[in-house]
């Protein structure tokens, strides 16, 4: 594996123009272990959670692991008009209900991304009730950006970031937003701090490498 100053190092040579273009779309909270998106720099802090990740991950692709039904069952977070999936009790709820977790707003705001509602995803981010999670600042960063308000989007990604430094994601997007400024120089400055973090190259990493290669050769990415 090439160590990550090197692969720095490259991205303005012809050696890496021939990269794939990056996909910058927002953190999947299904993609990991950690089912709802949090910062993956944190640790299971007891055995009993420490079990439920290990039967989360046993779980096939698209299920999950239900505490109340003991048993995997198939993920659905997608309800009617102003309504939002409660993993708690496993039906749809109105979106103002307040036996909605965090958990729930952020899954359903996540999936309304997915679907380019930007301005809905915010409304459900903003009902959170702790709104100092870096997972939950770092989407409603990328959500405003994708509005179109990159400045904004940036002082979301630098709080989440004032309570995680180590939350790469939100770094990577605060790579992009720079790169949108056509500041190359400060997104190469959190290439550097996510290789640091990281120990080397990692998706966020990888997937900023691929943005300012991007910028740099004039290639379009409409991912941004």
């Amino acid at each position: 594996m090439m160590p990550y100053r090197s692969l720095l190092a490259g991205i303005l040579t012809v050696s890496v123009l021939g990269a794939s273009p990056a996909v910058a779309v927002e953190e999947n909270p299904y993609s990991d272990t950690d089912r709802y998106g949090k910062a993956k720099t944190g640790k299971a802090k007891t055995g009993k959670a420490k079990a439920g990740r290990r039967r989360a991950k046993s779980c096939p692709k698209d299920f999950r692991y239900s505490e109340r039904k003991r048993s995997c069952v198939k993920i659905k977070t997608s309800c009617g008009a102003g309504q939002v999936w409660s993993g708690r009790v496993e039906t749809c709820l109105d979106g103002n209900s307040a036996a909605l977790t965090d958990d729930d707003l952020y899954l359903a705001a996540y999936d309304l991304g997915q679907q380019d509602r930007y301005a809905e995803a915010l409304q459900l981010l903003f009902r959170t009730k702790n709104r100092q999670q870096p997972r939950v600042l770092n989407s409603i960063g990328y959500s405003t950006r994708k509005l179109g308000d990159i400045d904004t989007g940036i002082d979301y990604y630098h709080q989440a970031l004032a309570v995680d430094p180590d939350y790469t994601k939100a770094r990577q997007y605060l790579g992009e937003a720079y790169l949108q400024k056509g500041d190359v120089d400060k997104a190469k400055e959190q290439l550097v701090e996510i290789g640091r973090r990281c120990g080397g190259p990692c998706e966020d990493y990888t997937l900023l490498v691929k943005a300012i290669v991007a910028h740099v050769t004039g290639e379009e990415n409409t991912a941004w």
